[in-house]
């Protein structure tokens, strides 16, 4: 596989998520793969080049990749306008975690 980049990269960190979305969209849909799968590709991508970076193990690494996808998360929601969590999604998560 080849990866051409034809224009100009965009400066705006917001642009640049569209466009990682983008390419993962696409390769999802070349091969007829659920669009769902794009999360999990973008995220195994993600803790891939962290642990090509990081001397930690990664069992070490968790707690750290965590708080990464809180931050995205956060970013996300100043980027995106996120859909709100339903009250009954809500109240599920809040029991799963007592």
């Amino acid at each position: 596989m080849e990866i051409e980049i034809k224009g100009k990269i965009p400066q705006d960190p917001r642009e640049r998520v569209l466009a990682i979305e983008a390419v993962a969209q696409a390769i999802c849909q070349n091969v007829n793969a659920d669009p769902a799968d794009c999360i999990m590709m973008l995220l195994t991508a993600a803790v891939h080049i962290q642990s090509k970076y990081s001397k930690d193990s990664a069992k070490d690494n968790i707690t750290v990749l965590a708080g990464c996808l809180g931050h995205a998360t956060v970013a996300a929601e100043g980027f995106f306008k996120l859909r709100p969590v339903s009250a009954t999604l809500r109240a599920k998560l809040a029991q799963e975690e007592a």
